[in-house]
C-alpha cells in the first residue's frame, strides 16, 4: 500500500509541471520584427511638372517655329523599392485615343520613358511632331509597380515580414498642351531656354505631393434630349484612391441629377448624367485632398436640338411619301412610322419612304424619332384620308361649234385612279378620253399625288344647241359635282 500511494503522488506532481509550462508566455518577437501589413507601404510618384507646353508659332509662309518646349518631367519615387516597372497610359482628351509606353530607351519616338532606379527616378520625354501640330491636350497616367528591398531578400528573416509576392502599384498624371499661334508679337521666333537637370535629394526627408488638380476630358458635352452622358476627370497631385479625404464633389446647376464615382482601374473620378431636355447646366466639381488643399474645376452639357422631320401632315393610300427624318449621326438613332404601338415603317437613315394602305383610312398614325429607343420628341401624327373624289374644272369649246374639251382633276394613281366621264343628259353623241394628255396637276394641293384627264364630247344635233350636263366618276365609285354646259 505504501508502495501505490508514492506512484499516485508522482503523477500529480508530473502534471503540475506540464501545467506549468503551459502556461508560459510565448517568446517576444525581435524588436523591430513583426508582419508589415500592404497597407503601411506604399509607392510615391512626384512628378516635377503636372503641366509640359509646346508653344508654337505659324509664321507667314505656313511654316510652324518653336516658340518654347518642356521636353522632359522628371519623376521621383521613394527609396526602399527593388523591381520597379513602370509604363504611361497617353490619352487625346478631345477623341479619348489612348496610347501606352513602356519603359526603355526610343529617342525617335514622340514619347520617350527612361527608367534610372540608381537615383529613384523616371524620366518622361517628349519630342512632338511638328509636321502634325494641331492645338491638342493629352493627359499622361504613369503606372508604376514594385517590390519592397527587404521582400524575399537574404535579410529578410531579420527585420520586416512581407507577405509573399507583395507588389506595391502607385500612380501619377500630368498633361501635354499643345499651343500653335499664328505669329509672334514682335516677328521674331524665340525659343526659350530651359535645362532639364536631375537633383539628387534625400529620399528620406518628406516631400510635398506637388500641385493638386482635378480635369474633365473636355469642357462641353453636347446630346440629344434625355440621352445618357459620362465624364472622365483626371486627378494630379493625388492619387484618387488613398490621398482624398472623401470622394469629390459633384454638383449641376439647374436642379439637374449626376451621379459620381471612382473608376478604381482607371485611378480617374467617372461623373454622369442624362442632357437636358432644353439649354445646358453646369457640373462643378470640387476634391480635396487629405492634407486640406483643394482642387475644383467644371464642365457644361448641352442639348442640341434636331432639326424637325419633314414629314407631311396628311396622307392618302396608295401614295408613296419620302420623309425627310433628319437623325443625328448617333448609335442607336431611329425613325418610325408607328399604327397604335405596331411599328408600320422603320429606318436609321435619312429618309424614310412609306406608302400608307388602304386599311390605314381613317386612321391616325404616329411618326417618332427615338434615340437608344427612347423618344426624343413629341411624336408627329399623320393623318390617313380617302382621296377626294375628282373635279370637273373646266369646258373649253374647239372653236368649230361641234366639240368641246373637258378638264378632270383627279387624285391617287396616275393609271390605276384615271376617271370616266359620264353624260347625265343632254345633246352628245360620243366621249371621248384624250390618252396622250394626262399631265400632274400643277397647283399645291394637300391632297398629295393629283392628276389632269381631259376628254372630248362631240356635239349629237347640229341643229340644237350644245347644251349637256356630265359628272366623273373614279375607279373608287366616288363622283364629282355635275357640270352643266353651257355654265349658267
Amino acid at each position: 500500500m505504501p508502495r501505490a500511494t508514492r506512484r499516485r503522488v508522482e503523477i500529480y506532481f508530473i502534471l503540475y509541471l506540464l501545467a506549468l509550462v503551459l502556461l508560459l508566455p510565448d517568446k517576444p518577437m525581435p524588436a523591430g520584427g513583426g508582419m508589415v501589413l500592404p497597407g503601411d507601404l506604399r509607392l510615391d510618384l512626384q512628378p516635377e511638372r503636372v503641366r509640359m507646353e509646346c508653344n508654337l508659332v505659324r509664321d507667314s509662309s505656313g511654316g510652324l517655329r518653336i516658340r518654347s518646349l518642356d521636353s522632359e518631367n522628371v519623376i521621383r519615387y521613394n527609396t526602399g523599392l527593388t523591381d520597379v516597372d513602370v509604363r504611361a497610359r497617353i490619352e487625346d482628351a478631345a477623341t479619348g485615343q489612348v496610347l501606352m509606353v513602356d519603359a526603355g530607351r526610343n529617342p525617335a519616338a514622340l514619347f520617350e520613358l527612361q527608367l534610372l532606379p540608381e537615383r529613384q527616378t523616371v524620366l518622361f520625354r517628349w519630342h512632338p511632331n511638328y509636321a502634325d501640330a494641331t492645338p491638342r491636350t493629352l493627359r499622361v497616367t504613369l503606372q508604376a509597380s514594385a517590390v519592397p528591398a527587404d521582400a524575399g531578400g537574404p535579410n529578410a528573416g531579420a527585420g520586416r515580414h512581407f507577405p509573399t509576392g507583395l507588389r506595391l502599384n502607385g500612380t501619377a498624371q500630368f498633361v501635354l498642351v499643345t499651343n500653335v499661334t499664328r505669329h509672334s508679337e514682335n516677328g521674331q521666333t524665340e525659343l526659350m531656354p530651359r535645362v532639364d537637370t536631375i537633383r539628387i535629394i534625400d529620399s528620406s526627408a518628406r516631400r510635398s505631393m506637388g500641385t493638386f488638380w482635378i480635369e474633365p476630358a473636355r469642357d462641353l458635352i453636347s446630346g440629344i434630349s434625355q440621352q445618357p452622358w459620362a465624364m472622365r476627370l483626371s486627378m494630379g497631385g493625388a492619387d484618387p484612391m488613398r490621398d482624398l479625404a472623401a470622394l469629390p464633389l459633384v454638383q449641376a446647376s439647374n436642379g439637374a441629377t449626376v451621379e459620381r464615382y471612382l473608376d478604381t482601374a482607371a485611378r480617374m473620378l467617372m461623373v454622369r448624367g442624362t442632357i437636358p431636355r432644353s439649354g445646358k447646366y453646369t457640373v462643378n466639381v470640387v476634391a480635396h485632398r487629405a492634407d486640406g488643399q483643394v482642387a475644383q474645376t467644371s464642365f457644361d452639357v448641352q442639348c442640341l436640338s434636331m432639326p424637325a422631320a419633314m414629314v407631311a401632315s396628311v396622307m392618302y393610300p396608295g401614295v408613296e411619301y419620302t420623309i425627310e427624318t433628319n437623325l443625328p449621326d448617333l448609335e442607336g438613332a431611329k425613325a418610325v412610322v408607328l399604327d397604335g404601338g405596331r411599328e408600320v415603317a422603320a429606318t436609321s437613315a435619312s429618309v424614310l419612304s412609306f406608302t400608307p394602305r388602304l386599311s390605314d383610312t381613317g386612321k391616325t398614325l404616329q411618326f417618332v424619332r427615338l434615340i437608344a429607343g427612347d423618344r426624343v420628341e413629341t411624336p408627329v401624327a399623320i393623318h390617313v384620308r380617302g382621296f377626294p373624289p375628282p373635279e370637273i374644272r373646266d369646258v373649253k369649246d374647239y372653236g368649230s361649234g361641234d366639240k368641246k374639251k373637258v378638264i378632270v382633276k383627279f387624285y391617287g394613281d396616275k393609271n390605276r385612279d384615271r376617271p370616266s366621264l359620264e353624260v347625265v343628259d343632254g345633246n352628245v353623241r360620243s366621249v371621248r378620253k384624250l390618252f396622250g394628255n394626262i399631265h400632274a396637276a400643277n397647283d399645291a394641293d394637300d391632297a398629295g399625288v393629283a392628276w389632269i384627264d381631259e376628254f372630248e364630247v362631240t356635239r349629237k344635233d347640229n341643229g340644237q344647241p350644245f347644251t349637256f350636263t356630265i359628272q366623273a366618276r373614279d375607279q373608287r365609285g366616288r363622283t364629282s359635282a355635275l357640270w352643266r354646259e353651257p355654265a349658267r
